[in-house]
């Protein structure tokens, strides 16, 4: 069975996944440490996700590409670092499908980023079409990695963005 996979916050507090901007309000400080993985991209903070009308930080950032795929690829790529990775594992027909969009990262041009064509409807029944490592996401690794930097995980990975919250009480961790 296909699932998705959202990282495991270190710093988790309750059972429910928010979006960045309303952990703004609930948990102040947690929010201020997520924000940090926007240093340098704090554009994509101000962008309208088109069709859910909200912005990128307003939504739940999911993945069907397993992390073991993610982690192995890594380290293909030549990442030396000894490394943990924890994600919940989420039935993909937990989420609503009008409350949910994929987000196919298939722009040529970084200014077409989030347009309307690198979006797609969300079905639960099709999220295998997203369960693939790609080839770009590799390169994108090896390449950032020989630089001496440290990759962004799902760089040109499709992401499936819900609009909501999610109460993660029964949902399975794993960790790789």
């Amino acid at each position: 069975m296909i699932f998705l996979y959202h990282r495991a916050p270190i710093n988790l507090r309750g059972n429910i996944l928010y979006p960045l901007n309303e952990l703004k309000d609930i948990y102040s400080d947690i929010y201020e440490h997520h924000l940090i993985k926007y240093v340098g991209r704090e554009q994509l903070l101000k962008h309208q996700i088109p069709i859910l009308g909200c912005l990128w930080n307003d939504v739940l950032h999911f993945s069907a590409v397993h992390p073991g795929e993610i982690k192995k690829s890594l380290i293909e790529a030549g990442d030396k670092k000894e490394f943990k990775l924890r994600y919940f594992q989420v039935d993909p027909k937990l989420l609503k499908s009008e409350s949910t969009i994929v987000y196919l990262y298939a722009h040529a041009d970084v200014r077409d980023k989030l347009n309307e064509v690198n979006f797609v409807s969300y079905a639960p029944d099709e999220a295998a079409k997203y369960s693939s490592m790609p080839q770009a996401t590799k390169d994108y690794y090896k390449e950032t990695i020989e630089k001496g930097g440290r990759p962004l995980l799902y760089h040109r990975i499709p992401h499936i963005l819900y609009k909501g919250n999610l109460d993660i009480t029964d949902l399975p961790v794993i960790s790789i």
